[in-house]
């Protein structure tokens, strides 16, 4: 089979490697000069980091899988962070069940009531169960006002914006089962996975697998048009050139195949289109000096420009990267002027901020300040999102769609995209 891909991300190229490598005549197609999607990297002292934070858990075994047999599992480092939360204009410790039943912003019942929510994730066996409510009404619940208004309100409003009420309880659900499967028999300790030189090296190896296969991959190309064709075939227009194929696969945004396929599919590319997501900006900080104690700290100030504070070189040393690096990240609608504003704005604004949660920060140790900014990051899982999650075969003849949209009940990262990308290829080969 000649397959055509959208997409050079963890999927795309997932998928491009085991349909190559079977023997089938594969081009993939990417927008940007490079691969890798989200896991694109940006070279600082030296050492690659990922432009959009990254590490991976246990559980995370497709990923883990495929880095060993690509060769790099001796490089896969396994590390224990400390997190923290702002709140209430204070810096808490947040790793372990003590640092819970120590945190002062909840009274006892409250605290235990949110220990047994995040321990009964682990237990529910029917997800679906929880997919008809928002995930407001599920903290309300079993937790109570108290913890939903000062804890999961504030950090679900960080991540989905005006859309955080909507968002299903099988989508938070999912976040407590998957942080407390890292944890293993000793609960006091999470277990972070990050591969040394950056998890860009996956990608990079698996780019050299396809083209030694046969494969193409044409970057800076952007796909215009999918083309059905009478004998059932797809032709694909992209950079002023088409090209025929038998098996057309999206990695891309259910929006992004709505309007590839509208003049043909208009009913079709209005269901895709249901499909919503959030953007992302990342502001990565070379420093001089520490930031804070902690790996993650969570933020959950309704007034901050950020909702997360990753400080990378508290989980890998600040030697590899010649600076202290830290990852300021915000969610937000495309439509936001935050999220066209230039790169100067975005710093200036996310460094006031600092100053409010860290007293002791000195601009003078800031070496140098990157953005990233991602169109199409975090899908918007509402309650009942099974009734408009798209298909993998859609109902154009031979052509499939295998997004981050679809990974549900799970939600993005690695781990779920190299599965879909093994199960995609698995579906073209078997027919």
């Amino acid at each position: 089979m000649k397959i055509g891909i959208i997409g050079a991300g963890a999927t795309g190229l997932t998928a491009a490697y085991r349909l190559a490598g079977s023997g089938c005549d594969v081009v993939v197609y990417e927008r940007e000069r490079e691969s890798g999607g989200l896991v694109k990297t940006v070279n600082i002292g030296g050492e690659d980091l990922e432009c959009f934070y990254h590490h991976i858990f246990t559980s995370d075994l497709d990923l883990i899988g495929l880095i060993d047999e690509l060769g790099l599992g001796s490089d896969l480092l396994w590390l224990t962070p400390s997190n923290g939360i702002y709140l209430n204009h204070r810096l808490y410790p947040f790793t372990s069940p003590l640092d819970l039943l120590l945190f002062k912003e909840l009274n006892f019942w409250e605290r235990i009531r949110l220990g047994l929510l995040v321990l009964e994730a682990k237990t529910v066996k029917d997800w679906r169960r929880l997919e008809s409510i928002t995930a407001k009404e599920w903290v309300l619940q079993k937790a109570g006002p108290n913890v939903y208004h000062k804890i999961w309100g504030p950090l679900l409003n960080s991540k989905f914006d005006h859309d955080a009420e909507i968002v299903s309880a099988a989508w938070l659900w999912n976040k407590f089962k998957l942080r407390g499967s890292t944890r293993g028999k000793n609960i006091q300790r999470e277990m972070l996975g990050y591969l040394k030189g950056s998890f860009g090296r996956v990608y990079r190896r698996l780019e050299a697998e396809i083209l030694k296969a046969g494969g193409r991959i044409l970057h800076n190309r952007a796909v215009e048009r999918i083309i059905p064709r009478p004998d059932g075939a797809l032709e694909v227009s992209a950079g002023g050139q088409s090209e025929i194929f038998d098996r057309v696969i999206c990695t891309a945004a259910p929006e992004i195949l709505a309007g590839l396929i509208r003049e043909n599919q208009p009913s079709y590319a209005a269901d895709l289109e249901k499909v919503r997501y959030k953007a992302n900006i990342c502001v990565i900080l070379e420093l001089t000096e520490r930031l804070t104690p902690y790996y993650w700290t969570s933020i959950t100030q309704p007034d901050s420009p950020f909702v997360a504070v990753i400080e990378q070189t508290n989980l890998l040393p600040a030697s590899n990267y010649q600076s202290h690096l830290v990852y300021l990240s915000r969610y937000l609608d495309a439509t936001d002027q935050l999220f066209h504003a230039s790169q100067e704005k975005v710093v200036e604004l996310f460094i006031a901020y600092l100053y409010k949660i860290f007293p002791g920060f000195n601009q003078i140790n800031l070496k140098k300040a990157h953005l990233f900014k991602a169109r199409y990051t975090q899908p918007v899982v509402v309650t009942d999102y099974s009734r408009i999650i798209p298909e993998l075969k859609t109902p154009v003849p031979n052509l499939y769609l295998a997004s981050m949209a679809q990974i549900y009940p799970e939600d993005r990262g690695q781990n779920y995209a190299v599965r879909m990308g093994n199960q995609i290829a698995r579906c073209l080969l078997e027919g």
